[in-house]
């Protein structure tokens, strides 16, 4: 663990002090950046430390290697991220991000269910890539005058006070071409948050102090992305903006979707689960569309201009440190995002949950304040033990959901869990015709609504109706087309009523 060097930006702050004078934050990702905001309301002033250098345009970040893929931002996240940041989806869509109504404006076929309903509802979203949301969020960040963003630098250590109880700061490094070490800056904080992502060092560093790494439950499905943006073909005179083909655990493992984003392009992203990998190669890709469930997003490829390579992307595991166990922790350090729980990004709760995340730490501040006039001491164990009540529900249906395949390895499905996944199953059913559930389902897909909105009386009694006398799936007139019908003719079909 670190000593101050001769190199020291900051006083290093008293073990006993209750001062909020200065907060780092490890990591200037989208986690970062909004924990940043929130610290901003408490200290008085704020770094963010990054790795990458940033681009002053939206783009690629070596450190964001996910961002090639379909990002969504969940309903509760977009609001969450106005009210820190106002203005900032007018800023998406000045940007070129569209506006979508997530039920009425999409086509989403389940194997299941079949094509879900559209009706203009409450879900309206500004569907964009995931770097021009970073470099939005940037934008609005970088004008506080409280918050400072160094770009190009990592912290290779910790700064731990005499006798190790505390984090008192941070050994910053500047990240540069050069083979010669730069020499280390020593950054005093009153608080340190770790928003490194999946490879956070804290488990090291904690074991480098004499405290023990949290425990780590790691569930993995196996399941892998290949992506790529395409031009959107003015000849396509399609109703729908969003087109989804879903998979079906565990008898399907394939999905696919087409996204609108900025710059008049559509990002297409294909999914894998139980080692149902797609390929990056132009021919596997457009084959791995065709072995969907339905042919509508293959025919709309076959017959559209692709923008860029074939991205591939594998991480997806979900994985959960448990800090909130741990029996002793030193204080002023804490751990938040994907360095804390990191999701399977297939149900799109990442950026929502970051959100989230945010949210609870102004709330534990502020109650901190309250509680202890300020002093931190022992905020640190209080906030990860909020941290992973707020988890639990998302970490729940994530896992719940990757469970349905046979090869998904690691962690327990409860009974609680097998009950809760089974019910989930049959409400989205439902949904397919009876706008009320789908609306239900949606709220807590979206993470506005916990679970228990679906045994609500109205939803629970329309999925036991659903049980007592199943009824067929709905057929899209639009789109179906003969299952006799050879694939040639399908195709053509399917092409021709898309246009329609």
């Amino acid at each position: 663990m670190g000593t101050p060097p001769d190199t020291q930006v900051g006083a290093g702050p008293s073990v006993q002090s209750n001062g909020r004078g200065h907060a780092i934050v490890i990591g200037g990702s989208i986690t970062g950046m909004l924990a940043a905001r929130v610290l901003a309301d408490h200290f008085e002033r704020v770094t963010v430390i990054e790795r990458d250098q940033v681009p002053d345009e939206p783009g690629f970040r070596k450190g964001v290697p996910q961002s090639r893929h379909i990002h969504l931002l969940l309903l509760r996240g977009k609001q969450i991220l106005e009210q820190l940041f106002p203005g900032l989806v007018s800023d998406l869509i000045m940007a070129g991000a569209p506006e979508v109504d997530f039920v009425a404006d999409a086509k989403r076929f389940s194997p299941a269910a079949g094509w879900g309903p559209r009706f203009p509802s409450k879900f309206a979203l500004a569907p964009c890539s995931r770097e021009l949301l970073e470099w939005a969020i940037r934008r609005h960040l970088v004008a506080n005058p409280t918050i400072t963003y160094r770009a190009g630098y990592e912290v290779r250590e910790l700064i731990a006070s005499a006798d190790r109880s505390s984090v008192v700061g941070v050994q910053m490094h500047a990240r540069t071409t050069d083979a010669a070490p730069q020499p280390a800056t020593a950054l005093y904080a009153d608080l340190v948050v770790d928003a490194s992502g999946r490879d956070s060092r804290t488990p090291r560093w904690l074991e480098s102090m004499g405290y023990v790494a949290p425990a780590t439950t790691k569930v993995n499905s196996f399941l892998g992305y290949a992506s790529r943006y395409y031009d959107i073909p003015q000849e396509v005179r399609a109703d729908w903006k969003i087109l989804w083909v879903l998979s079906n655990p565990p008898a399907t493992t394939r999905t696919g979707g087409i996204l609108p984003v900025e710059r008049n392009r559509w990002m297409v992203s294909m999914f894998g689960a139980a080692h149902d990998y797609p390929p990056t190669d132009e021919a596997g890709f457009l084959e791995f569309a065709r072995g969907l469930a339905h042919p509508a997003i293959y025919d709309v490829l076959r017959r559209s201009t692709s923008l860029s390579p074939i991205y591939g992307y594998r991480r997806t595991e979900n994985v959960l440190h448990h800090y909130e166990r741990l029996p002793r922790q030193p204080e002023r350090l804490i751990v938040i995002g994907d360095a804390v729980s990191a999701f399977n990004p297939f149900y799109a709760q990442g950026m929502t949950i970051m959100a989230i995340a945010a949210q609870l730490l102004d709330r534990c501040l502020h109650e901190q304040r309250r509680q202890a006039n300020g002093e931190l001491t022992g905020f640190a164990q209080r906030f990860q033990r909020a941290l992973a009540k707020s988890n639990a529900t998302p970490w729940m249906l994530a896992t719940g959901a990757d469970f349905l395949y046979p090869t998904t390895e690691g962690g327990q499905r409860s009974w609680l869990m097998r009950l809760m996944q089974g019910y989930v199953d049959q409400a989205w059913a439902v949904g397919a015709s009876e706008p009320q559930v789908y609306t239900a389902f949606l709220d807590v897909m979206n993470l506005l609504q916990s679970p228990a909105a679906l045994f609500r009386p109205a939803v629970l009694t329309a999925v036991l109706k659903h049980k007592l006398r199943p009824t067929p799936a709905p057929i899209d007139s639009d789109i179906a087309t003969p299952p006799e019908a050879s694939v040639g003719q399908r195709e053509r079909s399917v092409g021709d009523q898309l246009d329609r």
